[in-house]
Parts: C-alpha cells; structure tokens; sequence
C-alpha cells in the first residue's frame, strides 16, 4: 500500500465530520473504524430490512457503502475546503454480501489535485465479495 502525506493536517477530523454529516453508510448505521491517510475502513453488522435474499445485503447498499469509503479516502488526502465527489466507479460483485459483519475498505490508488482513482473492497471475514474502481472529482473553493 502507497504511502501517502495529507495536505490537511486535520484531515481524520474533517473525513469523521462528513461520514456522520453526508454518508449513506452513516445512516444504514455504518460505524467508520479507521481513517488513515488515503485509507478508510467501515464496518457494518448486516441488518434485516437491507437484505437482496436471505442472509444478504442488497447490492446498492454494498455499492453505496464502497462509494462512501472512495469518497472519504480521497477526502483524507484533499486540502482544507476541497470537497470530493464521485465522477465514475465500476463495480464487480464476485459473491454474495452475506455474513453478519462486512468491512468496506478503500485506499486511494493514485491522487491528483482535480482527479483522484481509488479502490476498494466489501469483505465479508477475509473472503472478497464485491471490489470498486474509483474515479472522484477534486473541487477547490473559489
């Protein structure tokens, strides 16, 4: 894994901040467990009301989750009061989401001040379920 130096001193703080503040993965109760420069980690206890079959999480929700965890890793990297957005990712779902726990990690591949490319798996114990390609659009304030 790249070793990367964040242009925000404050950046676990600010990335913290937006994952409670703007996250899907906030809200389907989500829990961020690690935050790291170029690097995040989410956690989430599989829930009824979420599943695509039996045992499962619905597949736009692992999409969602992985998307979040681009976003907040190519946030860890951006300077104070840039903003991240999501220009473009692809998605491979290799297995079904199950188990009670999965861990969505995301590391940031290559940054830029205007285009960051990030990846990112859904694991369910070590077993990869779905792995995400990244392409997140660097704003700057005006």
């Amino acid at each position: 894994m790249p070793s990367f130096e964040p242009r925000d001193p404050g950046y676990a703080d600010r990335v913290t901040n937006v994952f409670w503040e703007e996250t899907a993965a906030s809200r389907w109760a989500g829990e961020l467990t690690s935050v790291l420069p170029g690097v995040v980690e989410i956690e989430l206890s599989v829930i009824d009301d979420a599943t695509g079959g039996p045992g499962m999480l619905h597949r736009s929700i692992v999409a969602a989750f992985l998307d979040d965890a681009c976003v907040l890793a190519a946030l860890s990297l951006a300077a104070a009061g840039d903003t991240v957005s999501t220009a473009e990712y692809k998605v491979n779902f290799l297995a079904p989401a199950s188990g009670g726990e999965l861990t969505f990690h995301a590391e940031v591949v290559r940054p830029g001040r205007s285009i960051t490319v990030c990846r990112a798996d859904a694991l369910a114990g070590d077993r990869p379920v779905v792995k995400m390609l990244a392409t997140l659009a660097v704003s700057r304030p005006k």
